[in-house]
This record gives structure tokens, sequence and C-alpha cells, in this order.
């Protein structure tokens, strides 16, 4: 049996790069590879510079969601634990058969943990191809857009690769001008899972009354402005995803402490989906909920991508009078047959890169 480690954003408290990160995992070891999550503990894109005592106070409020996390992506990840790029550079200590840099926003050196600087780990370069084959699946670059010097790298690290497959076709667009290999788009881990799927990871998360939910990255004013309408036009109460105690005057429900296990229930159980994130929108699509997603200012590639691919680009919007043109229902019928399609090409993509 072949033997794959992949790296990707796992260890930052956010629920699509650990959801992402399982989903990979999960689907390989279902088709019969062991696969595992190499445990890079790379610094957080948002770090928190608390001053005591209030540093020792958010870390117990937190206690509870972090200890579901960790429950969470346990199982997925392999032994050893690397704390520092330095650590995996030079001590790498797994003998894999196959390395994968997996999805996420590995390749936006915003998001490496680095500080404005490509992270090397994510471009698998601790490791030599004489020593194993590297694939990437459905690596993101976000926004970002390369200088000369980082193409130079880049083109460097990625030469040693079999098969490369980014997530947006802007990250496949932008790479292509400077690499000389066949680029695919593939999908986001989270939609190779089902619903059901999904459902069989879920742990119950209960609200009486039928809820909005709101999941966001930024911009909360404006997102629950949005959800607060919808809400009011049905009679329902408005549930935010959140890690602050008090609520905001747009909210009548904060959810606070749920884990990766508990965010899916939510999700499967709103009435309506409200969100400017991309596993957000990946989320509400695959359980097939009516949903808008709110075009990100500073990022709006990744959702846009998703949605123009099979066929619901109207559900990503812009203004808030945009939703009174909406269907009340969305039909689903033709986005699940191309999401399937391209489920079905995803994984395809990542078997052929693994066996060939």
């Amino acid at each position: 049996m072949k033997k794959i480690g992949v790296i990707t954003i796992h260890s930052d408290y956010n629920y699509g790069a650990f959801l992402q990160a399982y989903a990979l995992i999960y689907i390989l070891r279902k088709n019969g590879y062991f696969a595992e999550i190499i445990d890079y503990r790379k610094i957080p894109n948002h770090p928190r510079n608390d001053s005591f005592p209030l540093n020792i106070i958010i870390k117990l409020l937190n206690h509870k969601r972090e200890q579901r996390y960790n429950t969470f992506i346990k199982p997925m990840v392999g032994v050893h634990t690397y704390r520092t790029l330095n650590e995996i550079m030079n001590n790498f200590k797994e003998n894999y058969d196959i390395l994968i840099s997996g999805s996420d926003q590995i390749w936006n050196p915003r998001c490496g943990g680095l500080v404005n600087k490509l992270n090397p780990a994510y471009f698998l370069a601790f490791v030599s191809n004489k020593r194993c084959k590297k694939i990437s699946y459905a690596s993101s670059i976000g926004s970002y857009q390369f200088n000369k010097d980082e193409q130079n790298q880049i083109k460097r690290w990625l030469s040693e690769y079999t098969a490369i497959s980014t997530r947006e076709q802007s990250g496949k667009e932008q790479l292509s001008t400077f690499i000389n290999k066949e680029i695919q788009v593939t999908l986001d881990p989270t939609l190779l899972l089902t619903k059901d799927e999904w459902l069989e990871q879920a742990k119950p998360y209960k609200i009486k009354a039928k809820y909005v939910l709101v999941y966001y990255m930024v911009e909360i004013d404006e997102v629950l402005e949005y959800a607060r309408k919808i809400a009011d036009l049905n009679q329902w109460k408005v549930a935010l995803i959140t890690n602050h105690i008090k609520r905001h005057p747009l909210v009548d429900i904060n959810i606070r402490n749920c884990g990766p296990a508990e965010f899916i229930t939510l999700f499967y159980n709103a009435e309506y989906i409200v969100t400017n994130s991309f596993h957000g929108t990946a989320f509400s699509v695959n359980f097939n909920k009516n949903f808008i997603s709110i075009f990100k200012k500073d990022s709006p590639q990744r959702a846009q991508s998703f949605l123009n691919s099979i066929g619901l680009s109207h559900r990503l919007i812009k203004n808030i009078q945009q939703i009174d043109s909406l269907e009340k229902y969305i039909d689903y019928k033709d986005a699940n047959i191309k999401l399937q399609e391209l489920r079905n090409n995803s994984f395809q993509f990542l078997k052929n890169a693994i066996n060939q």
C-alpha cells in the first residue's frame, strides 16, 4: 500500500482549514490509500497578541472550542510534529512514497505563516523528488500576484512535481504564465465528500428556532445586514457562528464553542445561509441550501470560480438590493449534476497522479 503524506493548513483554528484537511485524508483512506496529515504547525495567519491577564481569559474561553477542533482532526494527523520551518526543512523524519501539497491557500504568501513570504514547506521543498513523488491537489493562491523573484522560486520548486492542480481557475492561469507544466483545476477537498458522508461526521448542536446561519471571514456588519433582511422577510432568527460573548445588535443567537463536527450540523439544519467565506459557500451548495455568498472584496476568486463552475454565479452578490431579485428557492438539479461531474474528475486527477 502506498504511503501518502499531505501538507496543508490544518493547525489554525479555522473551520474551512480543518474541514478541507480532514476531507482529503478521508477520501484517500476511503479509496484504499494509507494517508495522513504531516503535522507542520505554522504560525497562525492572524495570531493574537493579548497581554496578561486577557490572554489567559481568552485561552480559557476558547478551550472547549479548541478541544473540539483537536479531537476532530487528531485521527488524521501523523505522529511527528514540526513546530518551526527549520524543523521540517532539516529534520523531516517520515518515509512516504508520495507527498501531496494539499488545498487551502498554502501558496499565498499572506497565509503561509512567514509574513508575506513564500513558505517552502508548502511547496514540498523539505524533501527531494528522488525520495518520493510530489503532487499538488487543489493548492490555492487566493488573490495574490507573484512577483518575478517569487515566480523563479516557484518554478524551481514545482519542477519536481509530477502533477499539479489548483483550486481556482485564476490560480491555474497565473501559474501557466511561468510554469511549463499541465495544470488542472480541481475541487476543494470538502466538495469531494457527499452530503451523506459529511453528515456521518456531524455532532448535534440544537437550535430550537428556524434560523439564518451567518458564517463570515471579515466585514461582519455588512454580512449581518444581508442576514437580517432575509430573516425579517421570513420571520426567522439570525444565528451567528462567533467566538465573541457579546451579541451583535443584528444577531438573535450567538453560536460559541462549536467545533468542525458541530459546524456541519449547523449548516445542514439552517433554513438559509449568508456567508462571505469560500468554505461557507461550498458547504451551502453541498447541502443544497438556499444561500447567498457575499462578494469578498479582497479575495472573491475562490467563491467566484466555484459558483461559475456549477452555474450558480448569480448567488454571489455585491449589494443588498440583489436579494429582492433572487428566486426564493434554489433549483439544484443542474448544479448537482455539474458538481458530481467535477467531483468525479477531481478524484480521477488525484487517482491518476498517485498511480502514474
